[in-house]
């Protein structure tokens, strides 16, 4: 083992030394003997150690395999254990003697190394994480965080190890439109991530909400995921997803940000494998608060790691999770909280506007069902890319009709066959009655207004649209003039098949069976009825009564 530097902790605190190998461990205070691990070894090896099998620990007797060297300056031993598979792992080193025959400042040297952690790895030993999970230890050296996408979408796996429990929720994070999509937990959120500060949420234990923040109008939507319900309101100014701006206003963070911790203040750790990933691993300290000592450790994947993004994208780099460690300020001496965070399907792509469906907010409010006309044919929009073609198409309309695309939902295309044209069914809502705490924030026409400028406008020019299908395919379509017409909600195919989803969702494969088999029986029973009836009916039945 060879060492530059090296460490003490007292729990979950850590002090650094310095002047290694083969000198001391120095502080501004005091200094304490050392002797790299790798000069035991070498003594070891080539004093001809002693080797001998001994049992320790009493009644429950471990066998171990301990080497020795006793001399009448020193004293060297190392212990070690058998796996089952025949691997020796190190256990325990002991050093007493006098210092000078290592080389050291004379006087009495004892010293004892406890094996903490011990593995077989093929990665460089410079690399390797040198301290335990959460401790932080200032250092020289900075390597800085690599920085994340400006936009992107993952699914959170959180692990609450003194709850025992495991949670998962979403993130979408769309830059270009400022919008900002989460599931939120108040019974599990604390201080964290992503994690939001709500009031009046406090008491709520068990309900799950999906909030979805509008930085370019300010407003905040939090609908209720079993029952729909939904709350409009401005985007609170303690949302860990804005930054305070000037005049009590706030803007959207970028998405680097969003850790609860300045990025500068992270320190390089090396590598360790999480979830079998070879990950780079940065640490900070939060410090003291409300009496309570707490740490951040954050992993992205190797640089020599490729992580597939939708098939064909590959990146580098790609953040794996967080965790945070917290312990008593009073009793450093473990770690009371322990939250593991992990990041999965990333995609650095633009998320889907389902992620921002705001429907069960403003369909209350009011609505009109709508449908327009592209010159363009369906299956040259299946050829590339339908969803693509769909983000596109909603941007246009709000566009045209100066509303913000949340507003734009249930959007549906669907070919024309005779005319080889792809009919757009969509729905306008309402504007909500509500100002947030932006500098700018983007105008908002009332339905009314937007659909007679959306309908001016497609009516009396050719509108053209340009869909963004893929990076590198660009087409442009026109919307047909005077194709724009209102319909009814029956009318819609989203909410036809919506309702034909929620029918079929009624029943089950074995209630249908059960169903059938009743049916027959019911019919078998009716027969019999009817043909008894009839029976008893018919005159020329020959029957006698005896005695």
């Amino acid at each position: 083992m060879y060492l530059t530097y090296s460490f003490h902790d007292i729990g979950v605190r850590c002090g650094r030394y310095s002047g290694l190998p083969q000198k001391c461990f120095c502080t501004s205070l005091f200094c304490r003997p050392y002797v790299a691990l790798g000069a035991l070894l070498q003594y070891l090896r080539s004093s001809n150690a002693s080797h001998a099998q001994v049992g320790i620990g009493g009644a429950g007797n471990v066998e171990v395999l301990k080497w020795q060297v006793t001399s009448a300056d020193m004293t060297v031993e190392a212990v070690y254990t058998r796996s089952s598979v025949g691997q020796l792992s190190p256990l325990v080193f002991t050093v007493k003697g006098t210092g000078r025959v290592f080389m050291l400042p004379g006087g009495p040297l004892s010293l004892q190394y406890k094996v903490k952690s011990w593995a077989l790895t093929t990665e460089p030993a410079y690399m390797l994480v040198s301290t335990p999970p959460g401790v932080f230890c200032p250092a020289h050296d900075r390597k800085f965080i690599p920085k994340l996408a400006n936009q992107f979408s993952l699914t959170m796996e959180t692990v609450i190890e003194n709850l025992g429990t495991i949670a998962y929720e979403q993130q979408n994070y769309e830059s270009e439109e400022k919008l900002v999509s989460f599931t939120y937990r108040p019974h599990l959120h604390a201080d964290g991530m992503f994690f939001l500060n709500i009031r009046g949420l406090n008491d709520i234990t068990i309900e799950t909400y999906r909030v979805i923040h509008d930085f370019k109008t300010g407003i905040q939507y939090m609908i209720n995921e079993k029952t729909s319900n939904c709350s409009i309101q401005g985007i609170p100014l303690t949302a860990l997803d804005a930054v305070p701006a000037e005049n009590q206003h706030i803007r959207l963070r970028h998405a680097s940000e969003l850790i609860s911790i300045d990025p500068n203040m992270f320190i390089y750790k090396g590598t360790r494998r999480v979830r079998g990933i070879l990950c780079d691993v940065w640490v900070a300290e939060r410090g003291l608060r409300k009496g309570q000592y707490s740490t951040v450790e954050i992993y992205f994947s190797h640089e020599n790691w490729t992580v597939e993004v939708e098939v064909f994208n590959k990146v580098h780099q790609v953040p794996i999770g967080i965790s945070s460690y917290v312990a008593v300020a009073d009793n450093p001496s473990h770690w009371a909280s322990v939250v593991h965070t992990f990041f999965y399907q990333y995609s650095d792509g633009h998320p889907s506007w389902r992620h921002f469906d705001i429907s069960p907010c403003l369909n209350r409010i009011n609505r009109i069902f709508l449908i327009l006309s592209l010159e363009v044919s369906y299956s040259e929009l299946v050829h590339y890319n339908l969803e693509a073609a769909k983000n596109s198409i909603r941007r246009a309309v709000a566009g045209i009709a100066g509303v913000s695309p949340l507003r734009i939902t249930d959007l549906f295309l669907s070919s024309r066959q005779a005319t080889g044209e792809v009919d757009v069914w969509f729905v306008l809502l309402e504007k909500p009655d509500v100002t947030g705490p932006v500098l700018t924030p983007r105008p908002q026409l009332m339905m009314a207004d937007a659909y007679k400028l959306l309908h001016d406008i497609t009516h009396k020019h050719n509108v053209s649209v340009k869909l963004d299908l893929s990076p590198k395919k660009k087409l442009f379509v026109t919307i047909k003039r005077g194709s724009l017409e209102t319909t009814t909600e029956a009318l819609h195919p989203h909410m036809r098949h919506r309702s034909l989803r929620y029918l079929k969702a009624g029943y089950t494969a074995g209630s249908m069976a059960g169903l059938g088999f009743s049916m027959a029986i019911l019919g078998t029973c009716m027969g019999i009825f009817v043909g008894f009836l009839l029976w008893k009916r018919h005159t020329s039945v020959p029957y006698q009564v005896t005695e």
